[in-house]
């Protein structure tokens, strides 16, 4: 039986160091739960051709999701850098998992924005990235359990920033939340866990 942190203490692992708290807190030890966590579900978003996709074209074959933005200054670089230094490990057998990004930005993500990004230096060779309208990346965030937050930067609508979460997601090839991994994760664990589901 599987063993996987509650979601709630699992997103406080990964929120941004200002959520927190600057005192002290008494800790009864970890917070563990028996079963499968409800993580993952139903989407509907689009690729970076324009073409709409769901949840259900990706079954088959396992998926590394990774909820970000194109103009995250360093987060979500350093996250899809992790992501690429772990399937590199994974040598020929990383051609069986698909590697995703989700936007938590689709009012600058658009589309074309979004094919030209996953191309980053050190990304995944194969990653995708998806992007929508607000309703359906409101939709996907809420069934990976994600949090993130808009943040004004200044007097301009368009400065704005987003605090976000920064897990990266292993689900098996039924489309089923297999595993999650934090910035703390080395590539070498993160390729150990994704190898046993590419079998």
């Amino acid at each position: 039986m599987k063993t996987v942190f509650i979601l709630s203490a699992l997103l406080s692992l990964a929120v941004l160091p200002a959520c927190q708290p600057e005192t002290p807190v008494a800790r009864s030890g970890p917070v563990v739960s028996s079963g499968t966590a409800q993580v993952g579900g139903p989407f509907t978003l689009v690729n970076g051709a324009g073409e709409t996709v769901t949840d259900k074209d990706f079954l088959g074959q396992p998926q590394l999701i990774y909820f970000g933005f194109t103009y995250c200054p360093d987060v979500c670089p350093m996250g899809l850098q992790q992501m690429g230094a772990a399937t590199d490990l994974l040598g020929r057998d990383a051609e069986k998992l698909q590697t995703i990004l989700i936007s938590l930005d689709p009012e600058r993500d658009t589309p074309g924005i979004m094919a030209q990004y996953v191309t980053g230096n050190g990304f995944p060779d194969n990653l995708i990235g998806l992007t929508g309208s607000v309703e359906q990346v409101d939709t996907a965030k809420a069934a990976f359990k994600v949090y993130a937050k808009k943040v004004s930067m200044g007097a301009d609508t368009d400065d704005y920033t987003v605090d976000h979460s920064s897990l990266m997601y292993l689900m098996d090839k039924d489309g089923k939340f297999a595993a999650f991994f934090t910035k703390d994760d080395s590539p070498e664990t993160i390729a150990k866990r994704i190898k046993p589901y590419l079998k």
